[in-house]
């Protein structure tokens, strides 16, 4: 068995080892009488300050505080815990009043963004890594701009050079606008990109009316259409997560304000009691 795979079921069976004893502990709590939603609520709060505190983390990678893989392995299985130890607070119902009904939406928006943002942790960076040459993202833009002007002056190198338009009508009616769109938010999750297929089969069915030399051209704008692929693979495929940590995190801090006014109301209310 592969390390990763031995580590992942040891820590998914601890988690459900810690869920069976809060469970067993909540029950023999309920039983016995005790506030165990007061010390539910408690620990949710604990684990909702902790699973924000990564996102700190990541933030001063400089502290000592083991290192970034364990933190983000502890993110994982304290988020199934959360997630379980809600369920023990406020039950599978749909909860009464504004704040609450308010705050179990934001906690359930915050988890399921978790799960998603696990699953695209996991399948995309592979298929980013197969797509092509990895990309620094800040930097894609700035090539897509050259790439661009790359295809415009071998376009007019070709009109020039074999005194045809027929390369340059190509490029006015298919690639001037392929190199010029930009991928959609979602595009990676499609696994299809129908743009490409439609170029590229445009540009290889009109290789059998061309010259050698406008050949030549044409093998150099195919290179251009798959480099172009790769960039907009690894655009969205970085912005997608990107823009989900952007989704991610402000949500958590805004959960953490809705338990923080919770807390403040449950033990008010407790207090007049």
């Amino acid at each position: 068995m592969k390390p990763f795979v031995r580590r992942r079921w040891i820590l998914s069976l601890v988690t459900l080892g810690v869920a069976l004893v809060l469970a067993g502990t909540w029950r023999l709590g309920h039983i016995a009488l005790r506030p165990v939603a007061m010390y539910s609520g408690w620990l949710l709060l604990a684990l909702v300050l902790g699973l924000a505190f990564f996102n700190a983390r990541k933030k001063l990678p400089f502290l000592p505080l083991l290192d970034a893989n364990t933190w983000l392995q502890g993110h994982i299985y304290a988020g199934w815990v959360a997630v379980f130890v809600y369920f023990l607070h406020a039950g599978f119902r749909w909860p009464d009043g504004q704040l609450e009904s308010l705050l179990a939406l934001v906690f359930y928006v915050v988890a399921a963004s978790g799960v998603f943002g696990l699953w695209l942790s996991r399948w995309l960076p592979p298929r980013l890594a197969r797509s092509g040459e990895s990309l620094v993202y800040e930097r894609i833009p700035l090539l897509r701009h050259r790439l661009l002007a790359e295809v415009k002056q071998t376009v007019r190198q070709a009109e020039t050079e074999t005194q045809s338009t027929t390369l340059g009508d190509f490029h006015l009616h298919f690639l001037s606008g392929y190199f010029s769109r930009r991928p959609g938010l979602l595009s990676p999750l499609t696994g299809e990109d129908r743009a490409h297929h439609r170029v590229s089969r445009e540009l290889t069915a009109l290789r059998r009316f061309l010259n050698d030399r406008e050949a030549a051209f044409a093998d150099q704008l195919a290179e251009f259409v798959e480099t172009k692929r790769n960039l907009d693979f690894q655009l969205a495929g970085q912005r997608l997560l990107k823009v989900w940590l952007f989704v991610h995190v402000p949500l958590t801090f805004a959960l953490l304000v809705l338990l923080a006014a919770h807390v403040w109301l449950a033990l008010n209310f407790s207090h007049r009691l």
